[in-house]
């Protein structure tokens, strides 16, 4: 979802004329205005500048899951289904990242963090996974996670 101050923007200079549209340009963005600007050049002067400042990132959705203790003596005949399951999902682009996780320095993962594309690709990772299937994984939970800083 995107989040842009833009409509915003536009909206102010439909109500309140070129006056209020040069000055918020000149408060976005510093600069004095040139003699010769026309409020088409403000308004994508102003759309540009919050629109690379303010725009969130891509919605994703973070699935955790809770393991048994017993999970690394358990795992063992669902294990190629469970890793099969995630491939087929990261080979649709659906899911993007995922492993175990625990306390730092943890020798036995008490549980799972994955992250999709969409919730709709988490819930059937849920509904079709073995380990939920066999017991290995007591609890879950999906959250959206709007994300705002990524390295390119």
């Amino acid at each position: 979802k995107l989040f842009s101050l833009s409509l915003t923007m536009t909206l102010a200079f439909a109500l309140a004329g070129r006056a209020l549209s040069a000055f918020a340009f000149v408060a976005s963005t510093g600069r004095k205005l040139p003699s010769s600007t026309h409020l088409s050049h403000i308004r994508t002067q102003i759309t540009r500048s919050y629109s690379s400042t303010t725009t969130l990132g891509a919605t994703q959705f973070v699935l955790h899951y809770d393991y048994i203790p017993e999970v690394l003596e358990k795992r063992g005949p669902y294990r190629e289904g469970h890793i099969g399951l995630l491939k087929e999902l990261a080979a649709e682009g659906k899911c993007l990242l995922g492993g175990p996780s625990g306390p730092v320095g943890m020798e036995v993962p008490t549980g799972a963090l994955f992250v999709f594309t969409d919730e709709e690709s988490a819930k059937i990772f849920v509904k079709d996974d073995p380990y939920v299937e066999a017991g290995i994984v007591t609890g879950h939970s999906i959250t959206e996670w709007n994300v705002v800083i990524e390295k390119e």
